[in-house]
């Protein structure tokens, strides 16, 4: 899509894949949250619950990625406000 509109219309564009990204407003609860917030939710649980385990997915030879939102806002700043390279001459870059 967006090599068309380049394409078409002249319209630059930039493509962020987010994953993991957590800060303070965001959900720690109901099982939507990002791992950070989850294992600070499942500890507290098991803090006032008295349980003195909590379940944790991992896959044991894949380390997992996080960022904080603070970082995620930064990077966005720094590919909007960064040289495109030129999907169709690669090499070349625009202003």
């Amino acid at each position: 899509m967006c090599r068309h509109f380049r394409e078409d219309y002249g319209l630059r564009t930039r493509v962020a894949r987010f994953h993991n990204v957590y800060g303070p407003w965001g959900t720690w609860y109901g099982g939507r949250e990002k791992a950070p917030a989850a294992i600070c939710r499942k500890v507290i649980e098991a803090k006032l619950s008295g349980k003195h385990e909590i379940e944790i997915w991992a896959v044991a030879n894949k380390p997992g990625a996080s960022c904080t939102l603070t970082d995620c806002v930064n990077g966005i700043d720094l590919i909007m406000n960064s040289g495109i390279l030129d999907p169709i001459n690669l090499g070349s870059s625009e202003p």
